[in-house]
């Protein structure tokens, strides 16, 4: 499978009828191409393509790499995710989604930039490692349990939150 431009996608003969399973996953899930974008090509409401690739064909954000794989067989797609990425996706899940958001979404107060100042007290810092020490321990235990979902769950989590980030 080879992604598309949206500039391609444009230019192809394409209309609703031809919006297949094996399409739906290869525009929505591989070329990462939103409802809307897919709606205008074809001519119809956002509402339409929403319906078909959520109902018809269960299709959402936390299962498109299952229904890449599915479609690809005999591993046409490359889905081994690089050191750098499974480590940004874990991360992501320890640290980013953690009680860490909490104290982060707070006013930053200039006096507190001086570094000599602490930012976190030592009941938030004791709470964050005491809740991310926890999640990586389920996550290590996913691993062994189920290698599969282990890599599938960090597939989801770097989709869906390191894609800006450093590989």
């Amino acid at each position: 499978m080879e992604r598309i431009s949206l500039d391609e996608f444009d230019r192809s003969e394409f209309t609703f009828d031809d919006l297949t399973y094996e399409k739906m996953v290869f525009l929505w899930c591989f070329c990462e191409f939103p409802d809307s974008v897919i709606a205008y090509k074809c001519g119809v409401p956002k509402d339409k393509i929403s319906r078909l690739r959520r109902d018809k064909y269960k299709i959402n954000m936390m299962n498109s790499w299952e229904h890449i794989e599915n479609m690809s067989g005999a591993g046409t797609v490359v889905t081994e995710m690089t050191l750098r990425e499974e480590s940004n996706a874990m991360v992501a899940h320890v640290f980013r989604n953690s009680y860490l958001k909490d104290l982060h979404a707070g006013v930053v107060e200039e006096k507190f930039l001086d570094p000599k100042c602490s930012r976190i007290t030592d009941d938030e810092m004791k709470k964050l490692m005491i809740e991310c020490c926890e999640k990586m321990a389920k996550l290590l235990e996913l691993r062994d349990k189920d290698p599969r979902e282990y890599k599938a769950f960090l597939k989801r989590t770097h989709r869906n939150y390191c894609k800006q980030w450093i590989k």
